[in-house]
């Protein structure tokens, strides 16, 4: 072997080889250097979101990048004529099994895949329970997860087997503004592609703040969340903050590949998956947003 590595040649491989050689000592290089600054970046800041493994992060967001989602995004909001609505959102209903009976406007009156994934429903279509001392589901999901929130700097998990910050996850600690003697509970609701996409009020509520967090766009999917901690502490999320009359409420919205524009009725300024954001988790802020109700 060392014998044939002595007689190895540079100049005797065919040229095709020694440029593929080349391109991957490259681009094996500048990955290496690039997973080193983020992690070193991440480190800096202080760890903001308490990811527990910066490296699996950094590989994540090389297959799911946030400008895949913009592109994707931007596709979806492009004018679909009005000879290919019917089959086309027919196909996305049949692929992603969406019931086309409850939605409130012909298929053939959305004028792009975005504002077919943004549907009306019929009135009446979810009747509301009346719950006198209780909440309501906000959202057409699934329950991921459920429980209580037991004490400070909690980790919760996201589907069982994986976890992420909760102080991280809202941007305050929860704990340290409930009454004594009460309980802080928490819900995890999955929206999938088929699903309704609107998020109502779950009760009464005073909603006094928002905040805009700046993040990543992994999936969402239950397969996906149970495999990568920190998945929901490191995504773009809307977090809003108040009160109902049972004491504390954070209702969050959060963004997921493909899926990064979140929309509030009553605030036409806020703009998600923009461009120039930098993500909590690297050094960029939220956005707060006083006053919300």
């Amino acid at each position: 072997m060392n014998k044939a590595f002595r007689r190895f040649k540079w100049s005797d491989l065919p040229k095709r080889k020694r440029q593929l050689a080349i391109a991957g000592f490259v681009t094996t290089s500048f990955t290496a250097v690039f997973n080193y600054k983020f992690r070193e970046c991440v480190e800096i800041v202080g760890n903001p979101a308490q990811i527990q493994n910066p490296n699996t992060l950094f590989w994540l967001r090389m297959r799911y990048g946030r400008a895949r989602s913009r592109w994707f995004g931007s596709l979806a909001e492009l004018h679909v004529p009005v000879a290919f609505r019917q089959s086309l959102y027919s196909a996305w209903a049949w692929k992603y099994d969406a019931n086309l009976d409850e939605v409130r406007y012909p298929l053939d009156s959305f004028g792009s895949c975005q504002d077919f994934f943004c549907r009306a429903l019929k009135e009446g279509a979810r009747p509301i329970d009346d719950v006198p001392v209780g909440v309501v589901s906000p959202v057409d999901g699934t329950v991921m997860s459920s429980g209580f929130i037991e004490g400070p700097g909690a980790r919760l998990e996201q589907v069982k087997g994986a976890t992420y910050s909760v102080p991280s996850f809202l941007g305050f600690d929860p704990i340290e503004h409930i009454a004594d003697g009460s309980t802080l509970c928490y819900i995890v609701l999955y929206l999938a592609p088929g699903d309704y996409h609107r998020i109502h009020a779950p009760c009464s509520l005073d909603f006094r703040k928002g905040s805009h967090f700046c993040g990543e766009l992994l999936p969402m999917r239950p397969s996906f969340v149970s495999r990568f901690s920190d998945v929901f502490s490191v995504n773009e999320r809307l977090v809003l903050t108040g009160s109902w009359k049972q004491g504390q409420m954070n209702l969050v919205a959060v963004a997921a590949q493909n899926v990064g524009s979140i929309y509030l009725d009553f605030d036409e300024k806020l703009k998600t998956n923009r461009l120039r954001d930098i993500v909590v988790h690297c050094g960029g802020g939220g956005s707060p947003k006083r006053g919300v109700r």
